[in-house]
């Protein structure tokens, strides 16, 4: 099985709508430009129309936001779901396409 290994930042955007309505079990963790890894996987709590995004860190008790997804530069799920693979580092294209 081949793994895309690229995603482009509207894919990104429809696949945490996705874990959000149908498989809020899943979490995500991520890599912004500049950062490390997230230390913990995450629950995505909200979406907003702009594209901002609230995420639950349950292990530190605390609340993430991501305001512009494409400063996403890397996530990973902790459970496989749809083409995702758990525990695959998934790279985020700025294009809307890839």
């Amino acid at each position: 099985m081949m793994i895309k290994t690229t995603v482009p930042v509207l894919e990104l955007r429809r696949l945490l709508h996705s874990l959000k309505d149908a498989r809020p079990d899943i979490c995500i963790r991520f890599r912004l430009m500049g950062e490390m890894w997230q230390t913990n996987h995450m629950r995505i709590v909200e979406i907003d129309n702009n594209g901002v995004v609230a995420l639950n860190d349950e292990t530190a008790n605390k609340l993430i936001f991501v305001r512009d997804l494409t400063h996403v530069m890397q996530f990973e799920l902790d459970r496989a779901f749809q083409q995702y693979q758990p525990h695959y580092h998934y790279s985020v294209s700025p294009e809307l396409v890839s």
